[in-house]
This record gives structure tokens, sequence and C-alpha cells, in this order.
């Protein structure tokens, strides 16, 4: 291995914009965290430049009706796709221009494109079992718009080999906290909740979607408050948790899954929340903070158990790392530490040098880079793959 400059590029569940960030990044000693070829690679990284793109309004909307309808023509998903790799190349345009680079100055560019499907979960077609995937954003677009060779599309070789795809984060969490070789749960709370647990060996043992994060507390937010979002916790603050409901949406079964299992707006969407949290709230007169306050509490609770049923019994975690939006949230972050079954400190990404906003720009372009040497960069004990495989396909400018 040898250092490159990569760019790395991503449009989360929010669908708020374009993450894009540009870091150096080159490998550290003998290049692996445990010394050894077949364990995680040991890399260091500095951020260059960062920016959010953003969609405009109109196409933010469509797009998130889109997804959250589970219904799209076979002409919007292939015009979405050009016009996602359009707009992600404007997004490394501008950002070269804020960071003062051209794109001689760049290696690569790791993008993870727009989920709009995620199904895991071998179903019957027309008479065959597949699983699969879909994020859009045209690489080809991307590459010959900036003139920087694109490595995308990197979930499907883990779903190749029966994996879930998901959640990639696990491989950059032992990149960046394996090295301290303390068992750590790294948490990032965005539109839905991941967690990975990595042993004291640095290794990720475990990794998957608790469940919801702040996509229901947003969606309550916007219905009943006019505001995009619960800022720093407010709205819960004054709410109180109505419990027989919270129980009544933990009971669902996603919860009780045995790891790996990922999730996402095709479970806990607008679709469930017109279901679950409308009729609930109009049938026993729920008051506004309320509501917010009782999906915040879900959101806590739900990561907290998923760590207690599936990851203490192997690993008890001595430090949690946060990270996500849900960081600045700190109703959440106290109820978080209230349902936490054992003594735990909690640190933030910040606290390790890591910008919360750009981890998931860090991760592609973490996975670009190791793709680059044809490194392995799933984690089969995380995702469920047969065995490790090296995600990404590159697309030449």
């Amino acid at each position: 291995m040898k250092p490159l400059t990569v760019i790395g590029l991503n449009s989360g569940t929010s669908m708020d914009g374009i993450d894009a960030a540009v870091f150096r990044i080159e490998p550290v000693g003998s290049g692996h965290v445990n010394g050894s070829a077949d364990s995680t690679p040991a890399l260091k990284f500095t951020m260059l430049g960062s920016i959010l793109y953003p969609f405009q309004n109109r196409f933010r909307d469509r797009l998130m009706r889109l997804v959250g309808s589970g219904t799209a023509t076979l002409e919007e998903v292939c015009l979405l796709n050009t016009s996602l790799g359009e707009i992600f190349a404007e997004a490394v345009l501008r950002l070269l221009k804020v960071s003062g680079l051209s794109k001689n100055d760049v290696d690569l560019i790791g993008s993870h494109g727009q989920t709009i499907w995620h199904c895991p979960d071998a179903k019957s077609l027309w008479g065959t079992n597949s699983a699969g995937t879909l994020q859009l954003g045209e690489p080809s677009v991307i590459a010959l718009r900036t003139g920087i060779p694109v490595v995308a599309d990197f979930r499907t070789a883990d779903l190749a080999v029966g994996g879930q795809g998901a959640p990639l984060v696990s491989f950059a969490d032992a990149v960046l906290f394996g090295q301290d070789h303390r068992a750590t749960g790294v948490l990032n709370i965005g539109g839905i909740a991941n967690l990975t647990a990595i042993n004291d060996h640095g290794k990720a043992v475990a990794a998957f979607d608790t469940g919801p994060g702040n996509m229901l507390i947003d969606r309550a937010c916007q219905l009943y408050f006019d505001c995009e979002f619960d800022d720093d916790g407010k709205i819960a603050a004054g709410g109180q948790v109505i419990e027989p409901w919270l129980q009544q949406m933990k009971s669902h079964p996603y919860f009780k899954r045995q790891p790996p299992k990922t999730t996402g707006r095709e479970l806990f969407g607008f679709n469930y929340f017109d279901q679950h949290v409308v009729p609930y709230v109009e049938k026993e007169k729920i008051g506004k903070a309320d509501v917010v306050k009782t999906l915040t509490a879900f959101t806590a609770s739900s990561i907290a158990d998923g760590y207690n049923d599936f990851i203490k019994p192997k690993t008890k975690i001595e430090r949690l790392v946060l990270g996500g939006g849900g960081t600045f949230n700190s109703e959440l972050v106290r109820l978080l530490k209230n349902y936490w079954p054992n003594e735990v400190s909690i640190a933030r990404h910040e606290d390790f040098g890591i910008s919360t906003k750009y981890k998931e720009a860090l991760l592609f372009a973490l996975l670009a880079y190791t793709n680059y040497f044809g490194i392995h960069n799933n984690v089969p004990v995380c995702t469920g793959a047969s065995r490790p495989v090296c995600l990404g396909k590159l697309v030449k400018a």
C-alpha cells in the first residue's frame, strides 16, 4: 500500500444532500492492526476539505416521496440514476474548488450513491430466489465529469456471498478504533441507528442496525412542530414517555431477529409512521411533545436492548463512541445512558479527531482505497457473508 488522496461521497437516509470530503490516506507501520496480513489494515488519514452539497428542495421532496412510497416507474429509476450522477459530480467539483485542489491532486473517488431500495433477505421473483440492493448515482457520469476514477456499488459483492450488504461501517470502525485494543462500541445514530462492537484484540465482532435512529423523531417534528428535527432534544425534554405505547412499538419482530440484520426506510420510514404512530396518537390523544419524547425513548431503548441481547453476552463494551446526528440530541444521549445495562464511558468521534458529519464520507474513501489495492474490505462476522471479498467496482475516467 501507498498514500493516496481519496474523495468520499455519500447521501444517507436523511436525503438532505451529499456529504463530500477529501482525505489523505496512508498505511501505518506493518499496515495491519495486529501485524498479520489477515487482519484489518492499519491506516491513518488527514481530512483536507469537506462540504455538504445540498439537494434542491423540489428534488429532495420528490426523492423522499419516491423512496418512501416504494414504487417508481422504470423511466424514473433510469433517469434518477443519471441525474444523481450529475449531482454527485457537481459536489466533487465544488469540493475541489473549496479545498484548493485540482483533479490531478486526487487519485480516486469512493461514491456510495443514494440507496433507493435494500432487500437483503432472499425472496422469490418469477420462480427464482434473489436478494438485492440498489444505490443510484451513475459512477461513469461522476468519473467522466470530474476526470477522476470512481469506485462505487460497494454493497452488491457482499450480498453475492450471502451477506446483508450492510453494515459496511464496521470495516471503518475496526480501522479507526481497532488499534486502541479496547472493547469499544461505535454507535452511529443517523436515520437508522447502527452499532459496531470491537473487541480488545481490535477486531469487529458484531455490527447491525439496532432499529430507528432519528428517522421517526424527525418525522414527528416535521408534522407536529413544523421543524426539520428536535434541536438538542429540547422538544423531547418537555414531554413524557408513554410507556404502553413504547412497549407496543418495541414488540416489532425486527428487534428479536438475530444479527446480522439491517433495516431502513422500508421498515421504519413513512409507512411505519403512518401505520403505527399517527393512529395511536389520534386514538389516545397523545400530546405532541409526548410523541417526540416516546419516539426518542424508542430509539434509545432499542439501541440499548440490541447491545444487551446480542453483544454483551460475547463482548462487554467499556467505551461507547457516538456519531451521527443523534449525537447532538442531548435528551437522546441522556436516555441512552439511562437504558444502557452496564457502566460505560461515552465519547464522541470528535474526541478522536474524526468528524461525525463526514464519517460516512470517510468510510467510502477507505473502501475505495482498499479496493484500489485489492484488499478484502467487508466484515463477514458483521454482514453474514460466507467469506471476505473486495467491495466496490472501479470505473476509469
